[in-house]
């Protein structure tokens, strides 16, 4: 069996071909994912910039009131009816809670934001305001059950 003229196939070249379509593809990729986290992560520090917002509007009514939004016996900080009081400014698609408050300025010290994977973190101290946007992601799960001893 003879080979046709002009037609060789080669191991190496096709392992070449092979390796640069893996690279492009893994590169490719890299720069979606890149570009997807930063776009939904910009998206979270907007929705919780927006609730923070709401939650000095409401605390302004509250302040009315001689209240105020923040309750350090519940546990997402929130005083009775605040949440409905932002529910009113803005829908948050994730959960919120008020970590820190100054009774003397009656501002909004310290407040998490969670949405999908994730996690902002807003901190002000004195006129230094600083927001954390965390990508959180699951690196292990682990399913068990409980061992019964079972008298017989």
């Amino acid at each position: 069996m003879a080979d046709k003229p002009g037609i060789k196939f080669n191991i190496a070249n096709i392992a070449r071909i092979i390796l640069i379509i893996a690279g492009v593809m893994i590169i490719g990729l890299s720069v979606f994912f890149f570009f997807k986290v930063r776009t939904e992560s910009k998206a979270a520090l907007r929705e919780a910039k927006n609730i923070r917002m709401a939650l000095r509007m409401a605390d302004i009514e509250f302040y009315a009131q001689e209240k105020c939004v923040f309750n350090p016996n519940n546990y997402d900080g929130l005083e009775a009816g605040a949440k409905e009081k932002v529910e009113q400014i803005v829908q948050p698609q994730g959960t919120y809670r008020i970590t820190s408050y100054s009774t003397r300025y009656h501002e909004i010290t310290g407040m998490t934001y969670r949405v999908g994977n994730y996690n902002v973190i807003f901190t002000k101290e004195g006129e230094s305001i600083r927001w954390d946007v965390t990508y959180l992601m699951q690196v292990y799960h682990f399913d068990e059950e409980d061992t019964k001893i079972v008298k017989k």
